[in-house]
């Protein structure tokens, strides 16, 4: 595995009034030149492919850290053993971050056993006990990967005998990669124990003295076992879930440069909640959710936007669009918007043409990423404060409008 360190970088007090934890970071991997700065949002890609854009139509912003989760991959082992690797099947040249599951698809309980977890795919469950999960870890040979974990905990439904189930099998997990030689090394340690605070604590307890004994080998933390991913994570209440995240981050205090992360569809409000609360590292996939049912991001991300609508979004999929002679959004820079209307992109998602995908999907990714430019430079220049209030006062002002509706 590729050689990679994380750095935090420290904040004048002036930037974290409002919290203590907001903090930039520097990503180094030893097969790019660049330096990745955090906070950052990876790049989603599904089975090798960013979904409904080529690599060359990527915008120059999007950070270059692929986001593949293993699921996307389980169903191709075989083509991975015949090509030696992923990276020689894929042809991909960027670090791979590699979640167990994926932020888009939602789970379903009961697919943990004592030997096994399962991830799920288009084709329904897949079980992976220990050696198959090895297996794929080293065809994948990512950058950085999160280890197997149990993580069935559905919230009010989850009783002291199935935590214990989860914090039992999550650590056996856990130390088995950490044992296993060839797939030791840029660990993101699953944190488990759902909603319950006490649970959680124990488990950090039981794997602190893991922590402590292997810091070459774990990279960073991954909260886990809060929901069961899919679009129901879009509008989840990251600060219902302050004081579990602050209390692990006290307890992990003399470890500076663990890298944290959660996985979900990362709205941009959510965002500015999980950068208050200390988070490094932003599933991508958010883009891909959008792109999808034809959302085109329009939120202002800086004060030289200005948008053809007042909202933070909307549906291009409308027939208010249909004779629209602007672009997407107005002074945007990204190849969508200074090359194509409205009208045109409307046109294209009613002939079903996969261009009309293609370039709203250009634009979300620019605009996401550009987004993510200022929330850095904001830290950087001590304006952190009035940054996070200019974006939570427009979804705020969305949210109120969709309430008297």
């Amino acid at each position: 595995m590729a050689n990679i360190s994380f750095k935090t970088i420290s904040l004048s007090n002036s930037t974290t009034t409002t919290t203590n934890a907001a903090r930039l970071g520097e990503l180094a991997f030893s097969t790019i030149p660049k330096i990745i700065e955090t906070p950052a949002a990876m790049l989603y890609v599904r089975s090798g492919v960013v979904p409904d854009v080529t690599y060359d139509l990527i915008p120059d912003n999007v950070t270059r850290l692929l986001e593949i989760p293993l699921g996307s991959l389980v169903e191709s082992m075989r083509n991975l053993e015949n090509m030696g690797s992923y990276g020689n099947f894929a042809r991909i040249k960027y670090p791979i971050y590699c979640p167990f599951h994926d932020s888009l698809v939602e789970l379903r309980s009961g697919g943990s056993g004592n030997i096994y977890s399962s991830v799920w795919t288009k084709s329904g469950r897949q079980e992976l006990n220990i050696d198959r999960f090895k297996k794929l870890i080293q065809l994948i040979q990512p950058t950085i990967y999160e280890t197997m974990f149990d993580g069935d905990t559905p919230i009010d439904k989850t009783t002291d005998k199935r935590f214990n189930k989860d914090r039992e099998r999550s650590r056996r997990f856990l130390e088995n990669s950490l044992n296993e030689q060839t797939i030791s090394s840029n660990i993101i340690i699953p944190l488990v124990g759902g909603h319950d605070k006490r649970q959680r604590q124990l488990y950090l307890n039981d794997i602190h003295h893991l922590i402590s004994n292997n810091e070459k080998k774990i990279f960073g933390i991954s909260f886990e076992g809060f929901h069961a991913y899919g679009p129901l994570t879009e509008n989840i209440n990251i600060n219902s879930l302050k004081s579990f995240i602050e209390e692990t981050r006290t307890k992990l205090i003399d470890y500076k440069n663990l890298l944290f992360t959660m996985p979900l569809l990362w709205r941009p409000d959510n965002v500015i909640h999980g950068i208050d609360l200390g988070f490094d590292l932003f599933s991508g996939a958010y883009v891909t959710y959008i792109s999808d049912r034809f959302i085109i991001l329009t939120f202002k991300y800086n004060d030289k936007i200005s948008s053809n609508t007042i909202d933070t979004e909307y549906n291009i999929n409308s027939k208010q669009y249909a004779n629209g002679k602007q672009s997407l959004l107005l002074n945007c820079n990204c190849y969508s918007c200074k090359n194509y209307t409205q009208a045109y992109i409307y046109h294209l998602i009613q002939t079903k043409e996969l261009l009309g995908r293609t370039l709203i999907t250009i634009h979300n990714l620019y605009h996401y990423h550009a987004f993510f430019e200022q929330i850095r430079e904001s830290l950087k220049t001590n304006t952190w404060n009035e940054y996070r209030i200019m974006i939570l006062k427009q979804y705020s002002i969305e949210q109120q409008q969709q309430q008297q509706q």
